[in-house]
């Protein structure tokens, strides 16, 4: 199983993206060698984005949706904090949910955000 990002499946979705060739491509690689799986805040960040509800379940339909644990959520907190401490751009909390999931879960995870990856070294990271 690989945890997908929502930047993947944003552009996988919008034909117009200019990621969108690479991320479709990915998927299907991905989804040849075994399952794909979202994080529930994939789903949150998809829902934000202004889709409907049914619209996001029919979209993700192949992938399992994984929810985010306490020990994810914990993990994810602690490296946001260690994070903004150091760098001075704004990290979006969201991206280190999904990351420390991947984490704790022990799951590879497929983005092509290569944005704040060193707060996550034990994470296997598959860039598009």
């Amino acid at each position: 199983m690989i945890l997908v990002d929502t930047s993947v499946i944003v552009a996988w979705l919008d034909q117009s993206h200019p990621q969108h060739k690479d991320c479709l491509k990915a998927i299907e690689h991905w989804s040849q060698r075994g399952r794909l799986a979202v994080s529930t805040v994939t789903h949150g960040e998809l829902a934000a984005g202004g889709r409907t509800r049914e619209a996001v379940e029919e979209d993700l339909r192949h992938f399992e949706i994984l929810p985010l644990d306490a020990d994810a959520a914990w993990r994810a907190g602690m490296a946001f904090r260690q994070y903004r401490r150091k760098d001075s751009d704004d990290p979006v909390l969201p991206d280190f949910f999904i990351r420390a999931q991947a984490a704790v879960l022990n799951l590879p995870h497929l983005t092509h955000d290569r944005r704040r990856v060193k707060s996550f070294p034990d994470v296997d990271f598959e860039f598009v």
